[in-house]
């Protein structure tokens, strides 16, 4: 939709009217069940396309309005976090209970909030997903406000998607990136004992598929000089972990 938060009449028309009203007739027969809905999408051909190209249909639509292939997104802020951590062995997948700070607070003068204090950074007890994270209004984590994470302060219908060379920096340097990366180098240590097999698990981890004998040999050479902590920081960094395609 051109105009998510406005479905009257001062709205952009639907690109796909006749395909809302089936859905809604669906959805009303079958006990108005929003699993059912929500399996009938993410089952359909058209959610499970790819986002390959096709030259013809491009010329014809290059917006991709009639949904022809899958556009190709970016991870949220809170996925890429979550993703870092699943891959480097440390997501903690308790369900419930209570929520965790990703902050130290100081009840000053005025409030200060600290995200990058070691002991809220490095604590098991913020290796949860971030759906569980405490947010502040007025004052956003830096890390996630980098990679366009909603500002809690205002209703966001439909975040921003950004690439700037900040993100690059922050995916490569964050104190949380620097220790996931650590972690995930001790991870493929105690998987093998070589380093060809460490790289294999290193791309499987990351990216769901073994390496190629181009890029085994090219990260394994990069290891072998700036050191496997170095190039598990690269993996993170790579279109490949942040991109769905």
């Amino acid at each position: 939709m051109d105009t998510p938060n406005d479905f009257g009449k001062n709205g952009s028309r639907p690109s796909h009217p006749d395909l809302l009203d089936w859905l809604a007739l669906d959805f009303r027969d079958n006990g108005q069940s929003l699993k059912h809905l929500h399996r009938q999408l993410v089952l359909s051909a058209t959610y499970r396309q790819s986002s390959q190209d096709n030259p013809t249909y491009a010329a014809k639509d290059g917006d991709n309005r009639l949904l022809w292939r899958m556009n190709r997104q970016r991870l949220d802020a809170e996925e890429v976090r979550d993703s870092v951590l699943a891959i480097s062995g440390k997501l903690d997948l308790t369900m419930g209970g209570p929520g965790f700070e990703l902050f130290r607070f100081k009840d000053d003068h005025s409030p200060i909030y600290d995200y990058t204090a070691p002991n809220v950074t490095d604590q098991p007890a913020t290796y949860r997903r971030a759906v569980y994270a405490f947010s502040v209004r007025s004052v956003q984590n830096p890390f996630l406000e980098c990679l366009d994470c909603a500002d809690p302060n205002i209703n966001t219908p439909v975040r921003n998607t950004t690439l700037t060379a900040l993100q690059a920096l922050a995916l490569l340097n964050d104190p949380f990136m620097l220790r996931q990366a650590e972690y995930l180098s001790e991870r493929l240590q105690s998987l093998s004992p070589t380093s060809e097999r460490q790289i294999q698990s290193a791309y499987q981890l990351a990216f769901s598929r073994p390496p190629t004998p181009d890029e085994s040999a090219a990260l394994l050479a990069f290891a072998r000089k700036r050191g496997l902590t170095a190039a598990c920081r690269l993996l993170f960094n790579a279109n490949e972990f942040v991109f769905i395609d």
